[in-house]
């Protein structure tokens, strides 16, 4: 194959370095096969922790902004555990509210701490708030469980962390799905990305022994982390900078998939936007951040967890990376040939295409997930190859640290999912 066209020399087009172009070509290949052979780790499930008898104490801990509509069906899920109530206190931080949400949670049962500062908006001020509370309230808690407001919470989520903690794991991500997967195309995309997200990704690193990373909710950390690690974080992703900080004192993060957590999704796609780019800040964010450090720590320590997980930090730039060539390389590679371009093999792209088309397929057979929220799989190209533009503008804007909530309005029951 020639690389070079000596008529683009001779014509005077630039020509791009050898080293650059064959460079650029590793990159793409790399991120491409190395990605499938991760996800090729979620083919297995793993093997449940054995069940052990309750003994650790719960703080289960639930920041909440204007969720008057939604919270109160949280609290009954979390109060109906299939767990000792003694071994378990519920807490909610109504966070600058101006809403009923404090006597909403108040009145479902739990115990409320209401907290004004409108300078310091956001979840991770919230949980750092609720924390010192926790600290101080006299109570010795083995582990602090977190979720959102508008969460629905299986009835042996807590056995399940107690398993896992007696297991020797110390930051357990749990299964994170959908409660209103139907509303719409935008919320049947959310939900078909999770569905992946939890097998291709949570559970194919922890298959492979590799650091998953916490999703937000639905997460359980020993309160011995959280004392050596601290809660200093101050991205627009708390979740993933907890558990970049987490690793680099040795901490993995696990996942727990005999229990789950309901989350709602957005059902608008300009609020869908919104919510991901603030996401794909917060990955940016965190990878500006803490990828050098644990670059260093790993190289230092010959950790290949900690190498491994840099690489994963930097999954906005593979988004990137792949797209760019795959634009050059299917759509005009013929014609940049003749200024220097070094074509791509096309079936590395063509494999990532296919992956994209049999991976939602796959998960809905693996995990007998309902197949009516799949009627709406035509569309989700649009919503997945929207990231590409989010994802951009986030890496052109990373220092943009705007908290924009999302709005809660589905109260719906545990009883009432149609599973």
């Amino acid at each position: 194959m020639t690389y070079l066209d000596p008529a683009a020399t001779m014509s005077g087009a630039p020509v791009w370095p050898m080293w650059l172009l064959r460079g650029f070509q590793a990159a793409v290949m790399f991120v491409i096969l190395y990605n499938l052979a991760v996800y090729a780790g979620g083919l297995r499930n793993p093997r449940p922790v054995p069940r052990r008898a309750p003994r650790f104490r719960f703080a289960v801990l639930v920041p909440a902004h204007n969720e008057e509509a939604v919270i109160g069906p949280l609290i009954e899920s979390l109060l109906r555990q299939e767990y000792p109530r003694e071994l378990y206190d519920v807490y909610v931080v109504a966070d600058n509210c101006t809403d009923g949400t404090a006597a909403a949670a108040r009145a479902a049962g739990a115990v409320v701490w209401e907290r004004r500062d409108p300078r310091r908006r956001g979840k991770q001020y919230a949980v750092a708030y609720a924390l010192e509370r926790i600290a101080s309230v006299g109570r010795r808690y083995d582990a602090v469980v977190m979720f959102d407001a508008d969460n629905l919470v299986p009835a042996n989520f807590l056995q399940v962390m107690n398993d896992h903690l007696a297991a020797g794991e110390k930051i357990i991500q749990a299964y994170v799905d959908a409660k209103n997967p139907d509303d719409s195309w935008v919320s049947a995309a959310f939900a078909i990305s999770f569905w992946m997200s939890n097998r291709w990704r949570l559970q194919a690193r922890h298959n492979w022994g590799l650091s998953g990373a916490l999703a937000g909710t639905g997460m359980c950390i020993a309160w011995d982390v959280l004392e050596k690690v601290g809660w200093d974080v101050h991205t627009l992703t708390e979740d993933l900078e907890f558990s970049a900080k987490a690793l680099l004192h040795g901490y993995v993060t696990t996942f727990a998939r005999e229990t789950r957590i309901y989350d709602e999704k957005v059902t608008g796609f300009v609020a869908s936007c919104r919510q991901r780019l603030r996401w794909a800040r917060g990955n940016v964010q965190v990878m500006l951040i803490h990828a050098p450090r644990l670059l260093w720590a790993g190289l230092k320590e010959l950790d290949p967890v900690k190498l491994e997980f840099v690489f994963d930090l930097t999954r906005p730039l593979h988004l990137i990376l792949t797209a760019t060539a795959s634009v050059l390389t299917l759509g005009w590679g013929p014609e940049l040939a003749r200024w220097g371009w070094l074509p791509l093999p096309e079936w590395p792209l063509r494999l990532t295409a296919l992956f994209a088309l049999v991976g939602p397929l796959a998960v809905l057979v693996l995990d007998r997930l309902p197949v009516r929220t799949y009627r709406y799989i035509p569309l989700l190209p649009v919503f997945q190859y929207s990231w590409i533009a989010l994802v951009l503008w986030a890496l052109l804007t990373p220092r943009n640290r705007e908290w924009v909530p999302t709005v809660h309005t589905r109260a719906v029951r545990l009883g009432e999912l149609s599973r």
